[in-house]
């Protein structure tokens, strides 16, 4: 089976952007979009962002928006858990540091964090990348 992906990887640190599918019991399977972040080190944590088809979108709609203006912006998803409410930020940002400029990916959850550095091409590419799959993985399946 050919799944659409996208991967960048950076010095110690990775994004691997991929269609997803939401199986829940009793419910209609529906399509979504993962953002899988992983240190490349052995046994690391790794953090997946799982998105709606709407916010693969506004993550593209940011990521341009970045690109254009600079500075970063950020999608916020929020659930409770049976320890208390887990909060995942996932930020796209255009940086400026030691007189080199850049762009990242950047997902926090609690006190993990991967920074995930990219090439003004691959930053667009993935924003490309996002919208397209917004399209192709806003569906229900029907019983």
């Amino acid at each position: 089976m050919k799944v659409p992906q996208f991967t960048i990887f950076a010095k110690n640190a990775g994004v691997e952007i991929s269609a997803y599918e939401k199986r829940t019991e009793s419910k209609p399977h529906e399509g979504r979009i993962s953002l899988r972040f992983f240190k490349m080190e052995s046994g690391a944590q790794q953090l997946r962002f799982v998105a709606e088809p709407w916010e693969g979108f506004e993550l593209y709609r940011k990521t341009n928006k970045v690109y254009r203006e600079g500075g970063k912006e950020t999608l916020i998803h929020k659930f409770e858990s049976s320890t208390g409410e887990i909060v995942t930020k996932l930020t796209v940002e255009k940086y400026e540091r030691n007189n080199k400029a850049g762009y990242a990916l950047i997902i926090q959850r609690g006190d993990e964090s991967i920074n995930v550095s990219a090439s003004e091409g691959h930053f667009l590419y993935a924003a490309e990348f996002l919208r397209h799959l917004a399209l192709t993985q806003a569906w229900v399946e029907l019983p």
